[in-house]
């Protein structure tokens, strides 16, 4: 099932988000390849999720927060 598009109303904020992942990645120094691996999604959708122009699952989003050992809460408060 292809993932659905971002509705430009809400572009501007999955830019952030995937901005914020790909900060959490760079300062553990992996390579987004490593990472995708790590929480089981294709390195195509990690690449694109820190791109911000894929409409990810929860479930993601989550396992990414999960791995870097950070909350919703967290993650959220400067965005």
């Amino acid at each position: 099932m292809k993932p659905k598009e971002i509705s430009p109303e809400h572009q501007e904020l999955m830019i952030e988000i995937g901005t914020r992942i790909k900060e959490l990645r760079k300062a553990k120094q992996l390579s987004y390849i490593k990472l995708a691996k790590q929480i089981g999604i294709s390195r195509n959708s990690y690449n694109q999720l820190e791109l911000g122009i894929i409409n990810f699952q929860f479930g993601t989003l989550m396992a990414v927060l999960q791995y870097h050992g950070i909350g919703l809460e967290e993650f959220f408060k400067d965005l």
